[in-house]
């Protein structure tokens, strides 16, 4: 898993983010959190057996050997 170093954490506080598709470039999540939160839904769609269209989407690139653009 990616992340940010506490340096980093602390400098961005909260922050925006978004999640793309290497495939189209399309933007498919928009969210906004603190520390690491832009890495966990990765995390969550491999770790996890929780149903949504964000996390099916995510499971499908990294099944493609691609890996989710911030």
């Amino acid at each position: 898993m990616n992340k940010f170093s506490n340096k980093s954490i602390e400098e961005l506080g909260f922050y925006v983010y978004s999640l793309v598709d290497p495939r189209d470039g399309k933007i498919f999540y928009i969210g906004k959190g603190c520390g690491n939160r832009v890495f966990q839904h990765c995390e969550a769609a491999l770790q996890g057996d929780e149903v949504s269209l964000k996390l099916n989407l995510i499971r499908e690139i990294i099944s493609l050997g691609l890996q989710v653009e911030h």
